[in-house]
């Protein structure tokens, strides 16, 4: 997955929040850190519901590349269901750049790989369960940097992840993609047909 967005916010006060994981981790759905285990690697928990199904992961992130100059990071992270009904590995390499004095472009990719209870799902249903994940994760990324001074240090957590209303709209992106689907190939039969 790729994604890129802008925060309204000089790039080194980006850069100061996204390469704290401590801090990051207030804004992600559902996650939470659990101890520290050195100063690149860390315990962490997170909880996705996805309709009836509820999934915690229990596991380590990793920072394996921290440039300030460059404004690049690289994070790993991997965990085990904590029922022992699958895992999920993730690879996430972060840039930022910087549009102009007040204004920070961030650009993510990652790699994501989900086996288990979640995976049953298919992935253009995990696609837009991370993308609901990730508009929250801006959301909240925003409104800690954008509010004004001192703002990425204050005590907000991130709400865990809305497990009915993204799996809402997930089915409604699943439902949506079916009828285009659908449309496009009886606009394609009627078009064959002879006049």
């Amino acid at each position: 997955m790729s994604k890129s967005f802008q925060v309204q916010a000089p790039v080194e006060k980006v850069w100061d929040f996204l390469s704290n994981i401590e801090q990051v981790t207030t804004c992600v759905p559902g996650a939470e850190i659990t101890g520290s285990i050195s100063d690149t690697q860390y315990a962490v928990t997170i909880t996705v519901k996805v309709g009836p199904i509820k999934s915690s992961y229990k596991g380590e992130v990793t920072i394996t590349e921290l440039d300030a100059d460059q404004h690049r990071l690289k994070l790993l992270g991997k965990g085990q269901d904590t029922k022992g009904k699958g895992g999920a590995t993730m690879e996430l390499v972060g840039i930022l750049t910087s549009i102009d004095e007040s204004t920070t472009q961030v650009q993510g990719d990652s790699t994501v790989t989900i086996s288990g209870m979640l995976a049953q799902f298919g992935s253009r249903m995990v696609e837009d369960v991370s993308n609901q994940m990730f508009d929250q994760f801006t959301e909240c990324l925003r409104s800690r940097l954008e509010g004004g001074a001192g703002t990425a240090a204050g005590p907000a957590q991130a709400a865990p992840v809305a497990g009915m209303s993204i799996a809402a709209t997930a089915i409604k992106g699943a439902f949506r993609r079916t009828v285009d689907s659908a449309k496009e190939k009886i606009g394609r039969s009627s078009s064959d047909e002879p006049q």
